[in-house]
């Protein structure tokens, strides 16, 4: 129960204050937060959750698109970590993609960000259900691990501006919403990155896709002299030789009788 409350607390600091009254996403304070929540090296809980990307202070993704978020959770116990392989969402197919909610191939995950946008539920917002790969994997001691893997395809969590994630898993099925109080019980310590989501870059990246400017390239002009090469060319004609048959004429002799 103590586990329960400190994971819920330390989630309600990491996304909560990151909701202002214009909607835009403020910057964590990291000293708080990392002295109230429980480390993610040495977790006291039946499954060890740990972010392997992005890396802290990193800067992710193009105008907002593009982050990689990398989860991975392992505990002894497999009945701990229920999960199932899936690729879905928005991939492969793009024109369908997932909604935020409980992950029903991995149904214990619970994953909130700071700038989650309004129109996705806002920072309370369970996105498990935007990952769209999720694979379980036996360990050489024993242990299960089950890896989850997201990339946005879309600006809905802010651009140039900074991100905290967190990420535990619970008993049974997750909330669509990680509001306070939950009433399932929390397995997994609080696992929190905090990174930034990358502005347009100068090649005007947006979210209608990419666009490049080409930059002609300034021909270098010499003050050398051009120097002509005329070369001779000699042509040899064979004299042609004409050879005409010579004509013999031969006349009668003419005989006259008187």
């Amino acid at each position: 129960m103590r586990r329960h409350r400190q994971a819920l607390a330390a989630l309600a600091l990491v996304l909560l204050p990151a909701c202002s009254s214009d909607n835009k996403a403020s910057s964590p304070d990291p000293a708080p937060l990392e002295e109230s929540l429980p480390t993610s090296t040495v977790p006291a809980t039946p499954v060890v959750a740990r972010v392997v990307s992005p890396e802290k202070d990193s800067v992710q993704g193009s105008a907002g698109r593009g982050m990689v978020i990398v989860l991975t959770f392992t505990a002894k116990d497999a009945n701990a970590l229920p999960a199932q392989f899936r690729v879905g969402g928005d991939l492969p197919s793009p024109a369908t993609p997932a909604k935020p909610g409980h992950n029903p191939a991995f149904p214990g995950l619970v994953v909130g960000a700071s700038t989650t946008a309004a129109s996705l539920g806002g920072p309370e917002a369970n996105l498990a259900n935007l990952f769209q790969i999720v694979s379980p994997s036996k360990q050489p001691d024993g242990s299960v691990q089950v890896s989850a893997v997201w990339t946005n395809t879309s600006a809905s969590f802010g651009s140039d501006t900074e991100v905290t994630l967190a990420a535990f898993t619970v008993e049974g099925t997750a909330p669509d919403k990680a509001t306070p109080p939950l009433s399932q019980t929390v397995t997994s310590n609080l696992a929190v990155v905090m990174f930034r989501l990358s502005a347009a870059d100068a090649a005007g990246v947006g979210p209608g896709g990419a666009t490049s400017t080409t930059t002609p390239r300034a021909t270098p002009t010499t003050g050398r002299s051009a120097t002509t090469t005329t070369r001779r060319v000699t042509t040899s004609v064979a004299p042609t030789t004409t050879t005409r048959a010579s004509t013999t004429t031969t006349l009668p002799a003419t005989t006259t009788t008187r």
